[in-house]
């Protein structure tokens, strides 16, 4: 379906959609600004009253160098190839290994209970993953660092936790209203921060591992268009020139 909404050579907030062939895959383009471009104006106002602007701006304006909201924005520390981990499942405790899990195209979020963003977006993940093959196709969301812990009565009762047990907790209550697994990182977040530190940033690796698509803010329509690209590209027999894709 959101072939014909996203068509090649489009500019769709801010994010070119045509994707370019390698030698080693499919790729495409970095979505990497640093605003919620991706949502609507309602959209916005509705996350934003569940945390306080002032301070929402002071943490990440004041508190925060220009230089390092900037290289976030432009993508200069996100990770530029895939980077492995184990994590555990907050609802079963099972390791998940993210290359040893080869042969389907992989996609993740991240996310925390203090995250508007995040959880606007996990149902619509949880969604997305039920028009897919589960043998080709695997979503998932990584619980990192807290957006707006403690913040006014949405998020009073979730400080930044202090233990990995409060961390899993957290989690754990998050997993419990979705289908799609939920991997809990470390209290030290070496996942997120080694993956470029955006607090719901999302990423598609491909089957063989590579890694195809970052994004700053995670987009359940521009991960679906990404993953149904790849499938078309494999099923056309991972032709050499997007036009081939099209005959």
């Amino acid at each position: 379906m959101l072939l014909g909404i996203f068509a090649h050579g489009q500019i769709v907030n801010n994010w070119n959609t045509d994707p370019y062939i390698t030698e080693e895959a499919m790729v495409f383009h970095d979505d990497l600004d640093f605003y919620l471009n991706s949502y609507s104006k309602q959209e916005i106002k509705a996350m934003r009253k569940q945390v306080n602007i002032w301070r929402m701006n002071f943490d990440k304006v004041i508190r925060a160098t220009i230089d390092d909201i900037r290289a976030h924005s432009e993508g200069s520390v996100v990770a530029e190839r895939t980077r492995d981990f184990t994590l555990p499942d907050a609802r079963t405790g099972d390791p998940y290994h993210l290359l040893g899990d080869q042969g389907r195209i992989r996609a993740f979020m991240f996310l925390s209970v203090t995250n508007p963003p995040g959880r606007f977006q996990l149902p619509l993940w949880n969604s997305l993953q039920k028009k897919y093959d589960s043998t080709e196709v695997h979503l998932f969301a990584v619980y990192g660092r807290e957006l707006h812990p403690g913040d006014k009565k949405t998020y009073k009762n979730y400080p930044s936790p202090k233990s990995e047990g409060e961390k899993l907790a957290y989690a754990q209550e998050l997993a419990m209203t979705v289908d799609i697994p939920v991997l809990v990182d470390g209290l030290n977040d070496a996942v997120l921060d080694g993956y470029g530190r955006a607090p719901n940033a999302a990423y598609v690796v491909d089957k063989e591992g590579n890694l195809v698509f970052r994004g700053t803010w995670a987009d359940s329509r521009k991960i679906e268009y990404i993953i149904d690209m790849l499938l078309k590209w494999e099923k056309a027999g991972r032709p050499s020139r997007l036009q081939q894709l099209d005959r």
